[in-house]
């Protein structure tokens, strides 16, 4: 699969950078630059500040919403290192943790972070969000975690399965030995949600990726939707004839940021103290060029 055009990426939001203010069903329970207006972020997020530090690294054109949230005072934002061109947050997964389910009903110490970021200006129709992550050195992936993505309304996750009028949500997952997916949540989910395009790549430990996903959504009353998937820029997943709604008053709200063990129970827990950092955040209306990752 090649990519888009090389042409001039129009950003929406550019967060995080130096300077910058086949499917199945999971079983799990939760189991550049371009002369574009840039998009506008929705007002109706809450009091702020939220986790002020983490508003900062997303900057202005994010915002992170109160409801959903969990983990945010616990991440680390991280100076630029040496010959890198951008900041980076840190998340953390102890040794035992999983998803917050496992937190409330096993006593399972709180792992990972979550949060809502809404677009300023409104939700889209299509849309590509990019951003880097590298899990540290020897991570043991265990049965797998959560990965941001992109979502529209209120039904994307917690076994709460959407019915066309009320949510979607396309995350990304880790799975053993690294495989890679992306976890969606649609109307035809069933229980929980539906794995797309399990092993077509991998995460190698102490290696920045940068992953890219495109979601085109679908005409009310056809299957026409999509989600493509690059790693690096090499195109790894594509799927066509997708249903993500039956209105058009569904659309892309924004980042969900969403990563931790699980999965719900402890069998999805990480076996030992670890770590996962990400870094530049994008969002556009065209292909993102992400560029090497130098010496970070």
């Amino acid at each position: 699969m090649s990519a888009p055009s090389r042409r001039a990426v129009a950003i929406v939001a550019l967060l995080g950078a130096a300077g910058a203010g086949g499917c199945t069903s999971d079983g799990g329970r939760d189991g550049g630059r371009g002369r574009e207006p840039a998009v506008r972020l929705a007002t109706t997020a809450g009091p702020l500040p939220v986790a002020p530090h983490l508003q900062s690294f997303f900057g202005d054109e994010l915002v992170i919403r109160r409801r959903g949230a969990f983990g945010l005072d616990d991440v680390a934002v991280r100076t630029p290192a040496p010959g890198c061109g951008w900041r980076s947050i840190r998340v953390r997964y102890p040794a035992g943790s999983a998803s917050q389910l496992s937190v409330q009903e096993d006593g399972a110490p709180s792992g990972g972070a979550q949060a809502y970021l809404l677009f300023r200006g409104g939700p889209r129709d299509d849309l590509f969000l990019s951003y880097r992550v590298r899990f540290q050195s020897g991570f043991r992936f265990a049965r797998g975690g959560k990965l941001p993505g992109l979502f529209g309304g209120t039904h994307v996750a917690g076994g709460h399965t959407p019915d066309g009028t009320n949510g979607f949500s396309t995350r990304y997952m880790w799975r053993d030995g690294g495989k890679g997916q992306i976890y969606a949540y649609l109307p035809l989910s069933r229980d929980y949600g539906t794995t797309l395009g399990l092993g077509t790549w991998e995460f190698v430990p102490g290696r920045w990726a940068a992953i890219q996903q495109r979601v085109r959504l679908n005409t009310p009353g056809r299957a026409d939707g999509s989600v493509t998937v690059w790693v690096d820029g090499r195109g790894v997943f594509h799927q066509d004839g997708m249903l993500f709604r039956s209105t058009p008053a569904l659309r892309i709200d924004g980042v969900f940021f969403s990563t931790f063990f699980g999965g719900d129970d402890l069998s999805w827990a990480s076996p030992i103290d670890q770590y996962a950092d990400f870094a530049t955040f994008v969002v556009s209306d065209r292909f993102i060029e992400a560029g090497p990752a130098g010496t970070c």
